[in-house]
Parts: structure tokens; sequence; C-alpha cells
């Protein structure tokens, strides 16, 4: 899992930033732009809310799991289970939709902010982590998913907290057979991972960190020698 550690109160504030901020950009949210596109292939942005909305509910359970000592799965059916509400989910009205959000981002804060100290640590069955690891993926979903609502939320818009977090976490994502360097040119961040052929890819620490979420940078990222290599999947849920 992640290396570097981040309070529990300070996470929890991150997120909760993170959720409002994605409600802020719903205002005026209407059945025409949930039906239109995200910039997921295959995913309208009624698909988008519908996940984070999922999630949200599926971490809570983690937690609450995590309390009476229990591991279950991440999403109630499994991986099937999980596309099936998506699915339906997305056909819901843009208002519906909107509120299920809103009362599952809460209902997920209510349960943090109730834990104890020694809670966070309480093991869960996602990736084999602890609930304090449920907080920085949250986290994660609800930064990387708002610039996937395509409504002019973006990478240069992410925390820089955020941006290195989310570098770190991704960095399993490095190139086979690549001894890949990021270099930031706005920032004193600089990663070697994995092993090969040496490509050195710099640019802004925010931009670094959506080409390795997969996601379009703002800026144009510099790649030696040859073009930028194509990120490697991203890290599997050990526990599936």
């Amino acid at each position: 899992m992640v290396n570097s550690f981040i309070a529990p109160d300070a996470l929890v504030s991150h997120v909760s930033r993170a959720h409002a901020r994605v409600l802020e950009l719903l205002d005026g949210f209407d059945d025409r732009l949930k039906n239109a596109d995200s910039a997921l292939p295959g995913w309208t942005r009624g698909h988008v809310l519908r996940h984070l909305a999922d999630n949200a509910h599926a971490f809570a359970r983690q937690a609450r799991s995590a309390l009476s000592g229990e591991l279950v799965v991440l999403y109630d059916g499994g991986q099937s289970g999980r596309d099936l509400s998506i699915e339906r989910g997305a056909a819901l009205p843009s208002a519906r939709l909107r509120d299920e959000l809103e009362l599952a981002q809460r209902d997920l804060e209510d349960v943090w902010r109730g834990l104890m100290p020694t809670d966070w640590s309480l093991p869960v069955r996602f990736r084999h982590a602890t609930v304090l690891d449920t907080a920085l993926a949250r986290w994660r979903e609800a930064e990387i998913h708002a610039v996937d609502l395509a409504l002019g939320y973006r990478p240069r818009d992410w925390p820089l907290d955020f941006a290195l977090h989310a570098l770190e976490f991704l960095a399993p994502r490095a190139p086979a057979g690549t001894r890949l360097v990021l270099r930031a040119t706005d920032h004193a961040f600089t990663e070697t991972l994995g092993t090969g052929s040496v490509v050195e890819v710099t640019g802004a620490v925010r931009d670094l960190a959506a080409w390795m979420a997969g996601r379009d940078p703002d800026a144009e990222l510099r790649s030696i020698p040859g073009p930028l290599p194509e990120p490697g999947p991203w890290p599997p849920d050990p526990a599936d």
C-alpha cells in the first residue's frame, strides 16, 4: 500500500472537500448533461455519478464491517453487482442521481467521523488493507472522477497533496521493461520506477499524475527518448 502517512482527520477533510467540489460541479445539472459523454470511454456522466455514489456506500460498508470484525467484498454482488448497479443507476433522473450521491457521501463522512483513532488501522478486505487505506482510495475516486465528469474541473485543479499521493499510489503503473524517471518542473519531485531502458518524463507535477492516472494532462509532457510510453494497468485489488 501507500507508504506516506496522512493523519485520519486531515484525510477526512481532504475527502470532504473533494465531495463538496463534485456537488458544486453539478450546479445546474440536468438530464441533458447527465446523458452526455463523460471523459471515460463508454460512460455517460450518469455512469460516473452512480459509480461515485456506489463507491461511497461500499467504503462505508467496509468501515462498518471492520468495526464488527468482518471482512466483506467491496461491492454487494461483486464485480457483476457493481456493473449492474452502474448501468441501472445511469438511467435515473439527474436530480435523483445528485441527491443519492450527496446522501452517500454524507453517510461515508459520518461513519468516518464516528471512528476512534485505533479504528483506522482495522483490517478490511479491500486491498487486504485498512480503513485508512479506504479513505485514501475514496480520495482518489472523488478527485479523478471529478475530472472524468468533464464539467470544467481539470488535473491542474487537483490539490498538490493529492497529485503527490496519486503518483505514489500509481507507481506500479510504470511501463514494463522501463526504468521510468519522473521529474516535475514545478515542484521538488523526482522518482525513479521500474527497471529496463531509461525513459525520462518531465512536466508539472499534476500533469505527471494525470498521465499516470490515464487522464489527459493539461500541458504537454516531455519524454526522452521518443514518445510517451503507455502506462501499465491500474494497480489491481489483490482481494478480488
